[in-house]
């Protein structure tokens, strides 16, 4: 027991393809098999993506009396490295075999090992339960470099009982299509939200706390935005990854031209209060979810924005009605030199009714840029932001 919840047996994806018109892939927490576009596969700083095939089991212990409907999931993070340290919101969850013990999964897609040194798979295999934890029925690790197009035969361990091996494969991402595997896009499962943090604007020694877009984002997706002018509402937002969100959200790359952030997510969004208001309990009681749908996925110039209530199944795509675009400022802006501008108009029945900029205040590399960063600090600390000067509120999975 103990293992991913069964609750939410009804994924994102299937949501999704109930609205035929939102132009989003079933890529957000899709538990089936989908013919979709894995991460970019250009180079990032010299290391493309590499591929992870999971086959098969063989001799799983039973996790129930009547039967088992054994499924995998995949991580790969630093080797020696925690399943939890291992970043969940690029984890991969296959989908349940009715082969019991010896379950047939060929489950297979490209992971991005950029800024990993020594790139570790990590696989763990649970149980679908219908109430309840589903039941863990061991895991396996292997350095992503040992691996090549031969299965390799991993076995399982974690506890008493557990028994088996896994059959896995690793290689040029090339090896899916060559071995008639369709790229997988099911992503683990969403984490619960995570405890509130306080960044204190004041102390610029510091370090920053919330993620930071870096490569292979496309260079105007990176570092940390100011929602400027935003008073009570948001203050910050980073595209930065990958957190601990699961659920394909803040995965630190593109998957195609698409990109997921979760409003309550792990160290991406930082608002300017810690009070109960009524937004907040929207954002955090329905998690809310904003799916980013950009132009181009090497050079983006426009983005459209879908949300997505998590909790009630619902994703907004009547444009016609509420509209809600980014628009990059390609000339820059000179009250702002030397940061990236987005245009964030909001259109409600073909009309601008309202409209902010995200403004980039923390550079690719962590550093804050002037004078975009000393005009956020200013307008933080005014009476317009709030009741807690000089302070923003961010949340965060795990220590």
């Amino acid at each position: 027991s103990g293992g991913p919840s069964s609750a939410r047996r009804t994924s994102t994806a299937s949501q999704l393809r109930r609205l035929p018109d939102l132009p989003i892939p079933d890529a957000m927490g899709c538990t089936c098999c989908c013919p979709l576009p894995g991460p970019n596969d250009g180079p990032v700083h010299g290391i493309k993506p590499r591929a992870i095939i999971v086959w098969r089991g063989a001799n799983l212990r039973h996790g129930d009396i009547i039967g088992s409907d054994p499924y995998c999931v995949v991580r790969v993070g630093e080797a020696g490295t925690t399943w939890d340290a291992k970043p969940r919101s690029v984890g991969r969850r296959g989908s349940p075999s009715s082969e019991k013990t010896n379950p047939v999964w060929n489950f297979g897609f490209a992971a991005e090992t950029a800024g990993i040194a020594q790139p570790e798979v990590h696989v763990r295999v649970y149980d679908a339960d219908i109430v309840g934890d589903d039941d863990f029925l061991g895991e396996a690790k292997i350095l992503l470099g040992s691996l090549s197009d031969a299965q390799a035969e991993l076995p399982l361990s974690g506890g008493e009982g557990v028994k088996g091996s896994v059959f896995v494969s690793g290689g040029a991402v090339e090896m899916l299509a060559q071995s008639g595997i369709k790229p997988w896009v099911g992503y683990e499962d969403v984490a619960p939200i995570g405890g509130q943090k306080i960044w204190n604007l004041a102390d610029a020694s510091t370090a920053i706390p919330m993620l930071v877009g870096t490569a292979p984002l496309p260079p105007a997706m990176r570092g940390i935005f100011w929602l400027g002018n935003q008073q009570k509402g948001s203050a910050l937002v980073s595209l930065g990854g990958p957190s601990r969100d699961g659920g394909g959200c803040s995965n630190g790359h593109l998957v195609g031209n698409f990109y997921s952030v979760r409003v309550s997510g792990d160290r991406v969004w930082a608002n300017p209060h810690n009070r109960e208001d009524p937004f907040s309990d929207f954002t955090r009681y329905g998690d809310l979810v904003y799916h980013f749908a950009f132009d181009d996925a090497q050079n983006p110039k426009k983005c459209q924005i879908y949300p997505e209530m998590r909790r009630v199944d619902l994703v907004w795509v009547s444009e016609w009605l509420l509209d809600f675009e980014m628009h990059l400022k390609e000339e820059g802006d000179e009250q702002y030199p030397g940061s990236v501008i987005w245009r964030r108009p909001n259109f409600t029945l073909g009309q601008n009714v309202y409209e902010y900029a995200l403004i980039q205040v923390i550079d690719e590399n962590g550093n804050r840029i002037q004078p975009a960063w000393d005009k956020f600090v200013e307008y933080q600390k005014s009476h317009l932001a709030g009741d807690t000067p000089g302070k923003v509120f961010y949340r965060q999975i795990g220590a």
